[in-house]
C-alpha cells in the first residue's frame, strides 16, 4: 500500500503473513536546500490552537481536534499529514545554520531514522560538537516525531483499534512540546538578514548618491566628460562640502573618495549620471 504528498512518502510492506509487518519507510525529502515553506495546513493551524503551554497532552485524545482531524483519514494520509508538519518544523529549525552544520544534522537524523544507529545518549554527543543545549532537545523532538511516525504505521497495521492515530497525536504533541522559539516562522535566516543589511545600507546612502547625481547633471560641461576621472575630480569637493555641512553619516566621510570613485565606475544609479563626451569628427576633404 503506497501513499504520497508532494515529496513526503510513508508506506509499508506486509509479508504473507498478515500480522507481520515486513517494512516500513519513512522517507524524509532528500532535496532539502530547495525546500520551500508552504501555507499552514487545518492539521497545523488545529494542532497549534488546541495545544497548551501549561500541558504537552490532553487527558483525552479523542477529544481533541486533531484527533478528530486524523480518525477521518485512511492512517497512511494521516501520517503524511504529520510527516509534512514534522518536515517544516525541522526546515524552519535547520534553516538558521550554517551549510556545514546543516550537512552534519541531516546525516545525524536520517542515520537514527533509516538504520537505528544511534541512540539518544549517541546523539546528544554528536551534536554537542555545534548544538547548545536547547538545540538538542529541539532536534531531539523532531527525530522522536519522525520515529512517532513510523511506529503509527506499525500499531495500525498490526493491532488496529486507532492505535495508530492515537500514535500520530502523540507525535504532534512531542513535536511541539519544549522550547517553540526555533520553530517562529517570522525568524529569518542568514541570507534574508543579509539581504535586509545591505538593503538598509543602500538606502542610507541615498542622500548623498542623490547629491551626487545632481552635481553630474549640473557641472558637467556641455560636450561632457572627458573621462570618469574627470567627473570624480569634479564633483568630490562639493559632495563632501554637502556631507558635512548637512551631518551626513553615511558613507564614512573619511572614505568617500574611495566610496565615491566606486559608485562612478560600478553603481547603476550614479553611473548613469555621467555623460562622456563622445570624440569629435572630422570630413577629410576631397
Amino acid at each position: 500500500m503506497h501513499a504520497q504528498r508532494k515529496n513526503i512518502r510513508v508506506f509499508t510492506q506486509l509479508t504473507d503473513d498478515a500480522e507481520t509487518i515486513n517494512h516500513i519507510t519513512v522517507e524524509i525529502p532528500l532535496d532539502l536546500d530547495n525546500w520551500t515553506a508552504t501555507p499552514k495546513s487545518q492539521l497545523e493551524l488545529i494542532i497549534e490552537q488546541s495545544i497548551s503551554p501549561q500541558k504537552s497532552f490532553l487527558p483525552n485524545p479523542e477529544a481533541s481536534p486533531e484527533y478528530k482531524h486524523l480518525i477521518l483519514l485512511d492512517i497512511e494520509d494521516a501520517a503524511n499529514e504529520v510527516l509534512d508538519i514534522v518536515t517544516k518544523r525541522y526546515m524552519m529549525f535547520r534553516r538558521t545554520f550554517s551549510n556545514e552544520n546543516k550537512i552534519k544534522l541531516d546525516q545525524i537524523l536520517k542515520k537514527s531514522l533509516e538504520s537505528q544507529q544511534y541512540n539518544k545518549k549517541e546523539i546528544t554527543i554528536k551534536l554537542k560538537s555545534f548544538l547548545d543545549d536547547n538545540k538538542i532537545a529541539a532536534f531531539i523532538h523532531i527525530r522522536n516525531a519522525y520515529s512517532s511516525i513510523k511506529m503509527a504505521i506499525f500499531l495500525d497495521k498490526k493491532f488496529g483499534g486507532n492505535l495508530g492515530v492515537k500514535m500520530l497525536y502523540t507525535s504532534l504533541h512531542e513535536l511541539y512540546s519544549g522550547n517553540q522559539r526555533f520553530f517562529k516562522e517570522q525568524i529569518k535566516t542568514r541570507t534574508e538578514v543579509a539581504k535586509e543589511g545591505g538593503q538598509a545600507r543602500k538606502d542610507r546612502y541615498s542622500p548623498t548618491k542623490q547629491k551626487a547625481c545632481e552635481l553630474l547633471n549640473t557641472l558637467t560641461p556641455r560636450e561632457g566628460w572627458t573621462t570618469e576621472i574627470d567627473a570624480f575630480k569634479a564633483i568630490l569637493p562639493e559632495v563632501e562640502k554637502y556631507m558635512i555641512e548637512n551631518n551626513i553619516k553615511y558613507p564614512a566621510l573619511a572614505s568617500i573618495k574611495r566610496t565615491l570613485r566606486d559608485w562612478i565606475k560600478k553603481d547603476p544609479i550614479v553611473s548613469a549620471a555621467i555623460r562622456i563626451a563622445q570624440p569629435s569628427t572630422h570630413n577629410n576633404p576631397d
